[in-house]
């Protein structure tokens, strides 16, 4: 592909054969690559799509407290300690997890404690949960085991 000799004047005729050939090689690589561009843009949408719709949740560490308003598209898992007003759309308390405030979401999976006023379609309580306040929901699962105090109440 690379011309290693020296070059002069008496092979100008072989060195200018050669460089046509590498120009073409250019142009052919160039062309096949416009070619593809189309497919490489196709397929950064769908990565983007996909990314989009399968996010990564925020998390909040052990030892971190975070006391204040959140409102979040995606989803939030705690395993610290969080106080206030919470807006997301899935919300997951950790095992060592802490929320107490009000809290609307789509999917609240209760693993630590909760205590408050929470609004969802989807209530999940594992055995490990501690629930204390007031809880709207469509759909529950509580597993044997959880503490529950306070009301859960079916919103059809």
């Amino acid at each position: 592909m690379f011309n290693k000799s020296k070059t002069s004047n008496t092979n100008l005729p072989s060195d200018s054969a050669s460089e046509l050939s590498v120009e073409n090689d250019v142009q052919e690589s160039a062309q096949q690559a416009a070619a593809s561009a189309p497919v490489i843009s196709q397929r950064n949408t769908m990565m983007d799509m996909i990314s989009t719709t399968a996010s990564k949740p925020s998390i909040l560490s052990e030892g971190f407290s975070f006391r204040g308003e959140i409102s979040a598209k995606g989803a939030i898992h705690v395993e610290g300690s969080l106080n206030g007003q919470i807006q997301v759309d899935e919300l997951t308390i950790g095992a060592r997890g802490q929320v107490d405030g009000v809290v609307t979401c789509s999917s609240l999976h209760i693993k630590g404690k909760f205590s408050g006023t929470a609004t969802c379609n989807e209530l999940i309580v594992t055995s490990s949960a501690s629930v204390d306040g007031h809880v709207v929901y469509q759909t529950l699962s509580v597993q044997k085991g959880a503490s529950i105090k306070g009301e859960l109440l079916l919103v059809k």
